[in-house]
C-alpha cells in the first residue's frame, strides 16, 4: 500500500442530493481520508450547490472539495469527468457514482492495490429497495451494513440484493481472485494514477449517451498503451443505492458503432478528450 500518494475521490453525480450528503459523510469517517473530493455535476443545480456548501464547512479542515457543474443539456458525463480530472489535484484518482456508497475501508482497499500501470477495478452490490430507503431516512448506516454483511444474509436476499458477493470485504478472497481476468472496468468503482489517465487523453466525449463509453471503452485504450487491470474486488467495495434505471440497451446500440470504429483505427489516444485533436495526427486543436 502506498499511503504516501496523494488521492482525490471523484464523484460523478447528477441530481441526487440525498445520495450524495450520505456518500460525502461515508468519505469523511474513511479509514485513509483523501486529500480532495471533487463533485463532478452534469448539470447545475442549486440544491446542490446548497449542500456542497453545508457539508464544506464540516469537513473542509481534513479535505477539500471542489465543486464542478455544467449547464444540463443532456448525457454528458465524460465531458464533467475530464472537467474532474484536469481540475485533481492528486497524483491517484478513485471515481465513483453518485449512488453508491463505500465500505469503511474503500479508499484503504484502491491504494492497497495502487500501482503504476495498472488500474484497480472493483464491482458494487446492488441494495435492494427497503435497505437502500432505510440509508436515504438515515435509518441505517452503509458502515452497519457493511459490520453486519455476512450474518444479515437472510434479509438482504429478501430485499432482493444484486450481487450479495460483492459486498463481503475479504483480503483473503481478494487474492485468491485477484489473478482473474478483468473484462472491463466497472464506471462506478475504479481507481488509477491521474498520469495514466492523462496517457489515454480521459474520457472520450464523442459519447453522448450512457453505457460503454464511461467504462469499456477506457478499457481496451488503457490496455492498448499497455495499462492492465488490476482487481480490487472485495477491498475497495461500494453498495449501491436502489434506483430505477436510466438507460436501456437502446443506448448500448448507439455507443457500440463509436467504440468498434475506434477499435478498427487502434485509436487508444482518444481525439475528443481531454485536450481536442483535428486528426488522426493528434494536432491539438488551438
Amino acid at each position: 500500500m502506498n499511503k504516501k500518494v496523494t488521492t482525490s475521490v471523484i464523484i460523478s453525480v447528477y441530481k441526487n442530493v440525498n445520495a450524495l450528503e450520505i456518500i460525502l459523510d461515508a468519505l469523511y469517517h474513511q479509514s485513509i481520508q483523501p486529500i480532495e473530493i471533487i463533485i463532478s455535476e452534469d448539470c447545475e443545480s442549486s440544491e446542490m450547490k446548497t449542500l456542497v456548501s453545508r457539508i464544506d464547512s464540516k469537513i473542509s479542515e481534513s479535505i477539500n472539495i471542489v465543486h464542478l457543474s455544467q449547464e444540463d443539456s443532456g448525457w454528458r458525463k465524460n465531458r464533467a469527468l475530464n472537467r474532474a480530472i484536469v481540475e485533481s489535484s492528486s497524483e491517484y484518482l478513485i471515481f465513483i457514482d453518485g449512488d453508491v456508497v463505500p465500505h469503511p475501508k474503500f479508499i484503504e482497499g484502491h491504494l492497497y492495490c495502487s500501482e503504476p500501470k495498472r488500474v484497480a477495478v472493483g464491482k458494487r452490490c446492488e441494495l435492494g429497495q427497503k435497505y437502500s430507503q432505510k440509508v436515504y431516512d438515515k435509518k441505517l448506516l452503509v458502515s452497519k451494513i457493511a459490520k453486519n454483511y455476512l450474518t444479515s444474509i437472510v434479509p438482504l436476499h429478501q430485499d432482493k440484493v444484486h450481487h450479495y458477493e460483492d459486498g463481503i470485504y475479504s483480503h483473503f478472497i481478494n487474492k485468491v481472485t485477484s489473478s482473474r481476468y478483468i473484462r472491463h472496468i466497472i464506471g462506478c468503482n475504479f481507481s488509477c494514477y491521474k498520469e495514466d489517465f492523462l496517457s489515454i487523453n480521459g474520457f472520450n466525449e464523442d459519447f453522448i449517451n450512457p453505457a460503454v463509453g464511461e467504462d469499456v471503452d477506457i478499457t481496451w485504450r488503457f490496455r492498448g498503451l499497455g495499462i492492465e487491470m488490476k482487481s480490487c474486488r472485495y477491498i475497495a467495495n461500494v453498495y449501491h443505492l436502489w434506483h430505477k434505471k436510466g438507460f436501456d440497451q437502446t443506448h448500448g446500440n448507439i455507443n457500440q458503432p463509436i467504440m468498434d470504429a475506434n477499435v478498427e483505427k487502434a485509436q487508444f489516444i482518444t481525439l475528443n478528450g481531454i485536450k481536442k485533436y483535428k486528426n488522426d495526427k493528434l494536432e491539438e486543436v488551438v
